[in-house]
């Protein structure tokens, strides 16, 4: 399984959640947006067109790290990517 991270090195839940990835053996291609406005378009894109984010736009957070599977379904849970991979191996 390859899944897109999108989030920023400032941000400590992707920082551990990245080495969660690394340390379960996932592939995976990090959007790290912090210092690329193209990656941070394509973030701020899913995130004002999913459902998944109202909650995270209400309360006013990020919404990071935010990780897309190959189908196109978004989680923003580290775990739920780690249960997929599992599934999947």
């Amino acid at each position: 399984m390859k899944v897109v991270m999108y989030g920023t090195k400032a941000c400590p839940d992707c920082v551990e959640a990245e080495e969660i990835l690394k340390e379960k053996g996932i592939q995976y291609l990090y959007m790290e947006f912090s210092d690329n406005i193209g990656y941070l378009k394509r973030f701020l894109t899913l995130r004002d067109t999913n459902p998944i984010f109202d909650e995270v736009k209400e309360n006013h957070w990020v919404g990071v790290p935010c990780f897309q599977f190959q189908d196109g379904s978004l989680s923003l849970d580290i775990d739920e990517v780690v249960k997929r991979a599992e599934e999947e191996a």
